[in-house]
């Protein structure tokens, strides 16, 4: 698995909690990420 498989991999795991939970804010705090990117995924 190459970096751009792993990074694809991680962005569709973090879209898929946020799906499961409801909330952008909780998944976003719990990754760390910041909205603007989740946003822009």
């Amino acid at each position: 698995m190459n970096d751009d498989q792993r990074a694809i991999r991680r962005k569709l795991r973090i879209l898929n909690c946020a799906a499961e939970i409801g909330s952008v804010v909780k998944t976003c705090r719990y990754f760390g990420i910041g909205r603007a990117s989740f946003y822009r995924w």
